[in-house]
């Protein structure tokens, strides 16, 4: 009897080990589950103070990246602060503002190594010569050029730019890889190439490498801008002004923006205000030029096309129409 009133006695005690062991290991998870949702909300609140982030800016950032808290939280502080502080060092020159920008516009950034960070900053500021000032508004413009590979896509389109468009080492070629670079978004092949070739045909502008450089230089665009696009507004220009090929491209080099104009909302509806005469159907008053007094008027600044013709031409046609000063 006494024999089973000890195992009994035993028994209950071992009961009690393994209760006390189950409830402390169960307070240790907890505790330990506890400390990673502070280190957590730690990072994520630490982040969020770092940038000055808004309601708003957090907003965007969790769209625009739906994996942007759990890649916050495996980052951590330490590596984040360091990637941040990169840019915001003498090198890259960035200021808070600035680098709050670069964030919300591309968050997956966070995610990339900074060592890949560090060669593509490498390779604008030391191999290419770029300013701090003009890489900090690279990045702000297009900051998905920290993205793309060195070799198979930016040193590619550099070289293009120097070679195909006569940039050589002295041109303008660096202006426009700060002020257009998302020109390194599109293909050489499918898109930049046939373009050039397009544009120094004969049988459309027939520029040459000097024209090309100051075109592309003057207005980047065109080298992307579709061929279908350009051409409806080539042929438009030549018809309306009864231009030859030399006098069409001598506006086009001389103000390549021309050809960025709306060909509806712009070209159209102002030469149709200049060519208009007393007699049209037209409700609104007019200059009534002749077909080639505008064709002089274009050939001698053919800036005039862009101007404002509600803001800008309008109101100065009226004011010389009451002054009866006509054109």
């Amino acid at each position: 009897m006494k024999f089973i009133v000890v195992i009994t006695i035993l028994l209950l005690l071992q009961l009690q080990c393994v209760f006390a062991f189950t409830s402390s290991l169960q307070t240790t998870r907890q505790h330990n589950s506890n400390n990673i949702m502070l280190a957590r909300r730690s990072t994520e609140e630490w982040f969020v103070q770092y940038l000055n982030l808004s309601t708003y800016h957090q907003k965007k950032i969790y769209s625009r990246w739906p994996g942007a808290a759990d890649s916050i939280e495996r980052l951590g502080r330490k590596r984040l602060h360091k990637w941040l502080s990169f840019f915001l060092s003498s090198e890259v020159g960035m200021d808070h503002n600035q680098l709050r920008k670069l964030i919300l516009d591309r968050p997956q950034l966070l995610s990339y190594k900074l060592s890949n960070i560090q060669a593509t900053t490498s390779y604008f500021l030391d191999e290419l010569g770029l300013t701090s000032y003009e890489y900090t508004k690279l990045l702000n413009k297009y900051p998905s050029i920290l993205m793309y590979s060195i070799d198979n896509r930016l040193r590619s389109i550099v070289e293009f730019l120097q070679n195909e468009c006569g940039g050589g080492e002295t041109t303008s070629w660096r202006k426009i890889v700060y002020t257009y670079p998302n020109i390194f978004s599109h293909s050489i092949e499918k898109r930049l190439l046939p373009k050039v070739k397009f544009l120094c045909n004969k049988n459309n502008l027939g520029l040459n490498r000097s024209e090309l450089s100051l075109v592309a230089a003057s207005f980047p665009p065109l080298l992307w801008v579709s061929e279908e696009n350009t051409q409806s507004k080539l042929d438009f220009l030549s018809d309306a002004l009864d231009l030859s090929t030399a006098e069409l491209r001598t506006i086009v080099v001389t103000y390549p923006q021309v050809l960025g104009l709306s060909l509806d909302k712009n070209l159209k509806l102002k030469t149709e205000f200049f060519l208009d005469d007393a007699s049209s159907n037209n409700t609104t008053f007019n200059c009534g030029l002749s077909q080639r007094q505008l064709k002089e008027f274009v050939l001698y600044q053919p800036a005039l096309l862009a101007y404002s013709l509600e803001n800008r031409i309008k109101p100065r046609i009226s004011r010389m129409l009451e002054k009866n000063i006509y054109l």
